[in-house]
């Protein structure tokens, strides 16, 4: 966000300024601070705004670039909906919930999330008898209410070690376990504490989708934003941030235009931040190189031009072809002819109709996959494509005969539409080593800039969408 002056006016005016935004991080932080009466301009790269919380549609289907749905949206205690709240947008759109929300299918079960909580444990127990009492203290732990004494219990664990805590039963673990591609990350490495909050935010308060497609939800925020008074430059690049002895001065735009401003907010990726728009040195362009981004992710959109007979309808299906969770990870990019071991597989049209003509489907693949040239992907992404079906077929009989639009993005592509470094979907790698909060702050050695979204590291992890509005309504404590 950047305030934009008149044209005669002095550049010494209050501003700030939104450099990318890859995710609804810097929406939501631009409409706070215009709410708070600042001058506020967003810069976005794309020709509409949301990073990843967007869609796009080819011939009558309208589909989800990114997230399957939104979590922590009950009216106490959730905080995307305090948010909501806030801003004064909770009577200007429509969620639509499913009850079940997700399905979690291993070779020889089937097992479902519901929207009670109550109903999921049930769920479990009844897959899983012999682990009644380790069940119900795995659900206590999760959800207690004093969240500092489970920071101090999983802070430094991974979430493989957590559930061998709580669990004996090898297939209860691998079931859960199955859920860290939401963080892209096998269990053996991903942050029990990160995922803990995923099962709190977004597993167990989860299946929110906004009707119409996410692009309703981010042209909320930017609607919002506008009729509190701020500007949005779409399909506009920033070129640099300009800096005055390590103070920020102005930002310069695609066309070299100079805009003046006082504070300057990047949702962009930060090593593209410090190594290429700033145009000083910094202790975090160092930093940058030693840690991990996130994994990326290969996906296949499907237009169907018949209904699915899926029951319950629900959002998502967590697919394991056998209990090596492991596996998925360690196959990543194999462009040998070998069988997917996992994903997700995303049906938003079984609950919202509107995204498609009368008597079509949606359905999105997602795998786990690592960046790789676009010479690679164009090369090997067809063969990929074709291995995705065959495996998620025995989910749709018949799939590749009611195919009437098919769509891929590969890392590549991620990148290119975000400049995410490798492509990456979620941020830093959330392992125990990269979630302490001062490692990734969202103030920065350079006075009045600031980052906002999944690149600032809060201490609890930012693999959803709540987690990167979260950062642009804590950030403005500090702007303000």
């Amino acid at each position: 966000m950047i305030r934009r002056p008149p044209r005669s006016t002095p550049s010494n005016s209050s501003a700030a300024s939104d450099v990318y935004k890859r995710q609804v991080g810097g929406l939501v932080c631009g409409c706070y601070l215009a709410k708070a009466g600042l001058k506020v301009l967003i810069v976005e790269k794309n020709d509409k705004p949301g990073g990843y919380c967007t869609s796009f549609e080819r011939d009558g289907y309208r589909f989800d670039a990114g997230p399957h749905c939104f979590g922590s949206l009950r009216e106490e205690g959730g905080i995307l909906f305090r948010i909501l709240k806030e801003l004064n947008l909770l009577g200007r759109i429509e969620f639509i919930t499913s009850d079940h929300t997700d399905r979690i299918l291993t070779p020889d079960k089937t097992i479902f999330i519901r929207k009670n909580k109550e109903d999921t444990k049930k769920e479990l127990l009844s897959h899983f008898p012999e682990e009644k009492e380790n069940i119900n203290d795995f659900f206590k732990f999760i959800l207690h209410k004093d969240f500092f004494y489970i920071l101090s219990k999983t802070k430094k664990i991974t979430f493989k070690k957590l559930l061998d805590n709580f669990f004996k039963d090898d297939k209860l673990k691998s079931a859960l376990s199955v859920l860290t591609i939401n963080l892209n990350l096998p269990p053996s490495r991903a942050s029990a504490l990160v995922m803990v909050v995923l099962l709190r935010e977004f597993i167990l308060d989860g299946g929110y989708y906004p009707k119409g497609g996410m692009q309703v939800f981010s042209n909320l925020l930017t609607q919002r934003f506008k009729e509190y008074g701020g500007k949005i430059f779409l399909s506009t690049v920033v070129k640099k941030i300009i800096t005055k002895r390590r103070k920020v001065e102005a930002v310069k735009l695609n066309n070299d235009e100079l805009i003046p401003s006082k504070v300057v907010i990047s949702n962009a990726d930060a090593a593209f931040t410090f190594k290429k728009l700033l145009d000083c040195s910094t202790e975090e362009a160092e930093k940058v190189d030693r840690l991990k981004p996130s994994y990326s992710a290969f996906l296949v959109f499907l237009g169907l031009k018949e209904k699915l007979k899926i029951k319950p309808p629900h959002f998502v299906t967590w697919f394991l072809s056998d209990y090596d969770v492991e596996g998925i990870y360690k196959e990543m990019n194999s462009f040998e002819d070998k069988k997917i071991k996992g994903g997700m597989v995303a049906f938003p049209s079984l609950v919202d109709s509107s995204l498609v003509s009368k008597n079509k489907e949606i359905v999105r693949i997602f795998i786990v996959a690592k960046y790789a040239s676009w010479n690679a992907w164009r090369k090997h992404k067809e063969k990929m494509c074709n291995r995705i079906l065959e495996r998620v077929s025995y989910l749709i009989p018949d799939l590749t005969k009611i195919i009437e639009i098919k769509e891929i993005a590969t890392p590549y592509t991620f990148y290119k539409y975000t400049f995410n470094r490798k492509g990456a979907l979620f941020g830093w790698q959330a392992t125990p080593s990269q979630i302490d909060k001062n490692i990734f702050p969202s103030h920065t050695s350079i006075n009045n800039l600031y980052l906002v979204g999944h690149w600032v590291i809060n201490g609890v992890g930012n693999s959803s969408i709540t987690g990167v509005a979260t950062t642009g309504r804590y950030l403005i404590r500090e702007i303000l």
